[in-house]
């Protein structure tokens, strides 16, 4: 994948239109190295302190953010629009739901206005 994604792209995408988004409080990025050798984004997104969601609910609030964020990314970037010559999963990306102050938002060692993660 050689498109750019750029936090504030991807807040709009987590936020606008979305009407699940006051569930959430932040979210993170981060590159998952797959197994052919090629990156693929994560954008980790951490829910309000004390809240817990059923699967549905889990698997409907991921959605509206992978189809917003895909949607942001689309407008914004040619490169991160989809090219069959290069497969389905070329361009896309995944989204983590964590509890308020779990997986990657409980170290604190992000970069960059709390959106990037360092890789170790």
């Amino acid at each position: 994948m050689g498109a750019n994604s750029y936090p504030q792209d991807v807040e709009r995408g987590l936020f606008e239109g979305n009407p699940l988004a006051g569930l959430i409080v932040g979210f993170r990025l981060t590159l998952d190295p797959g197994g052919d050798l090629e990156a693929r984004p994560v954008v980790h997104v951490q829910l309000r302190p004390g809240l817990s969601l059923s699967a549905v609910e889990a698997d409907q609030l991921a959605k509206l953010c992978q189809r917003g964020v895909q949607r942001q990314l689309n407008a914004r970037d040619g490169d991160f629009a989809a090219h069959p010559e290069q497969g389905p999963a070329a361009n896309e990306l995944s989204i983590a739901l964590h509890a308020f102050g779990n997986g990657p938002f409980a170290d604190p060692s992000a970069v960059r206005d709390d959106y990037l993660l360092r890789g170790d």
